[in-house]
């Protein structure tokens, strides 16, 4: 079968921006090498510079790389990329079209394909819904993400859940068949375990947006400082908003936190994964999550993980066995954990072990391109 997949992707190829990359670029090559796949061809619209306009990664797959509409994508229902798509699938006449996020990309999905499958990678109508009270504009930019979301979900003929929080929460919405099918972690983050003795270092690895609660994560790591000197925290991520990154890093000043914290920033897959083999544990204080990518790569890579219990995290992660949750906005409790993971190799290495044989189950990338390739058959009406 041939697969038209519309999703962000890599620009350059080891340089991954954010999660839905990260999920992209692992499933790509992994349905690639499944039998039933004879195609795969991936549109990217994107707004940054792609070094060139295709790319082939193997015998089967071609990216495409598509400048998207800049302004009124969402009031005008990406009506420039519908455009654009539509000529797209009339050339290639693709067998189904996977669109991954029930936002943009899944809007132009469902316009252009009456075959189209959509995988949830968080739900951006609650997103925007918690930034809505901050001004008028963003009101009425919620209303419209909420139609947009409720006319994905109406004419998807699959919707994939990544997690059963977020199942549950679009529950009622969809109107084709939902199934749930987790997100694929990359071999490299699974060859990173077991993981090997560290120093007293943790690691936060994401978008640094308010949604993920760093001013809470420094105030907690400051705790953590007092009790483990040496505790140092690493910060990992694309910085979107350069005023509250700028906030960010004054709020570590102001903590008293330079020599202990530092920011990274933006980095390729490469340095991430290194990151990763040198921290102790994963760290995550987010007020909202779905299934976050980097704590999958955590557990694969044989790291505890100690997070806030949001979203779908506390289906990932098992708390005392795979590493530990505390109720979000307590600082406190998140400070007392971090302080375990530091002050125990031992507990660390246990948890983190436990993490790497959870992950194996659950986000192996061979396993979740089968899952996906037979709910394409379900949409071609061959099971």
């Amino acid at each position: 079968m041939h697969v038209v997949m519309i999703a962000t992707y890599p620009l350059e190829p080891d340089r991954v921006v954010g999660g839905i990359e990260s999920v992209t670029s692992t499933l790509v090559p992994a349905l690639a090498a499944q039998d039933e796949i004879d195609k795969l061809t991936v549109l990217c619209f994107h707004t940054g510079e792609a070094p060139v306009a295709t790319r082939r990664e193997g015998a089967k797959v071609e990216i495409r790389y598509l400048r998207g509409q800049r302004r009124l994508g969402v009031a005008t229902g990406s009506y420039l990329d519908v455009r654009r798509a539509r000529a797209i699938i009339a050339e290639l006449r693709p067998d189904v079209v996977h669109a991954h996020e029930i936002g943009l990309r899944g809007d132009i999905a469902t316009q252009v394909s009456r075959k189209a499958v959509v995988t949830v990678h968080g739900l951006v109508h609650l997103e925007t819904k918690l930034r809505a009270r901050a001004s008028l504009k963003e009101r009425v930019r919620y209303h419209l993400v909420a139609a947009m979301v409720r006319r994905v979900l109406r004419r998807a003929e699959v919707v994939i859940s990544i997690s059963d929080y977020d199942a549950r929460a679009l529950a009622g919405m969809v109107r084709g068949r939902h199934v749930s099918i987790p997100n694929p972690t990359a071999p490299e983050f699974f060859a990173l375990a077991p993981s090997r003795p560290t120093e007293q270092r943790l690691l936060f690895a994401g978008v640094l947006t308010p949604r993920k609660n760093p001013e809470g994560l420094l105030t907690a790591f400051s705790l953590v400082v007092q009790q483990v000197p040496k505790a140092r925290l690493v910060v990992v991520g694309p910085q979107p908003d350069a005023e509250y990154a700028r906030t960010i890093r004054e709020r570590a000043t102001a903590l008293g936190l330079d020599e202990q914290v530092e920011f990274l920033g933006m980095v390729d897959n490469a340095r991430l994964r290194e990151e990763l083999a040198l921290a102790r544990a994963v760290v995550l204080f987010s007020h909202e999550e779905t299934a976050p990518t980097i704590l999958a790569q955590a557990m694969a890579a044989g790291k505890p993980v100690v997070s806030s219990r949001v979203g779908g995290i506390a289906e990932m992660v098992a708390d005392g066995e795979t590493g530990y949750l505390v109720e979000p906005d307590d600082i406190d409790a998140f400070a007392a954990r971090m302080v375990t993971v530091l002050d125990n190799q031992a507990l660390a290495t246990e948890l983190g072990g436990n993490g790497h044989v959870r992950a194996l189950r659950t986000f192996e990338p061979t396993a979740v391109a089968r899952r996906t390739v037979e709910t394409y058959r379900q949409v071609l009406g061959q099971q």
